[in-house]
C-alpha cells in the first residue's frame, strides 16, 4: 500500500508543480502562467473541441493532485503549486486569434488578475482543497478571456 502512496504523491508532485517549474525561486506564479503561454503556443491551432478537451482534463487532474499537495503539506493552497496558472492562461486564450501582441497582452492581463484576486476570485480561492487552488484561476481565466474577446471584436 505505501508503494501505491508515494507513487500517487510522486505523480501529483509533478503535475500540480508541473514538474519542478513550481519550485522556481522567483516568482513561482508567473514562471506558471509563462508555461501555460508556451503550451498554448503548442496548441493554439489545435480544433476548439480538442484545446477545450485538454483544459477540462488538466484541471481535473490539476484539482486531483493539488488536493494531494494540500493534505501532504497542510498548506492552504501552496505557491509552488502551478498547474492552477497554467489552465488559467489556456483559458484566457481561449478562441483568441493568435498574434503575438494577444498572446503578450493575455499573459499580462491574466497576471494582474490573478495577482490582484479581484471578486469574485478571492472568494472562489476560499473553496477547500485542490478545487478551490483550480477555480479562482479558471474563472479569472475566463474574465481575462472576455476582456480579450471584446478588445478583439473593438479592435
Amino acid at each position: 500500500m505505501k508503494l501505491n502512496e508515494d507513487f500517487i504523491e510522486r505523480i501529483s508532485e509533478h503535475i500540480s508543480t508541473v514538474f519542478g517549474i513550481g519550485y522556481t525561486a522567483y516568482a513561482p506564479g508567473t514562471m506558471g502562467s509563462l508555461f501555460g503561454l508556451l503550451f498554448y503556443m503548442f496548441i493554439k491551432d489545435l480544433p476548439l473541441s480538442v484545446y477545450i478537451s485538454i483544459i477540462i482534463v488538466l484541471f481535473v487532474v490539476g484539482v486531483l493532485s493539488s488536493d494531494v499537495m494540500e493534505d501532504i503539506y497542510d498548506i492552504k493552497d501552496p505557491s509552488f503549486v502551478v498547474i492552477d496558472e497554467v489552465v488559467g492562461m489556456l483559458i484566457s486564450m481561449i478562441a483568441i486569434p493568435y498574434s503575438p501582441t494577444a498572446a503578450i497582452l493575455g499573459f499580462l492581463l491574466f497576471r494582474i488578475v490573478d495577482i490582484s484576486k479581484i471578486p469574485p476570485l478571492n472568494f472562489l480561492e476560499r473553496f477547500p482543497g485542490g478545487f478551490g487552488i483550480m477555480i479562482d484561476d479558471a474563472v479569472g481565466g475566463l474574465m481575462v478571456n472576455i476582456i480579450l474577446q471584446v478588445l478583439y471584436k473593438w479592435i
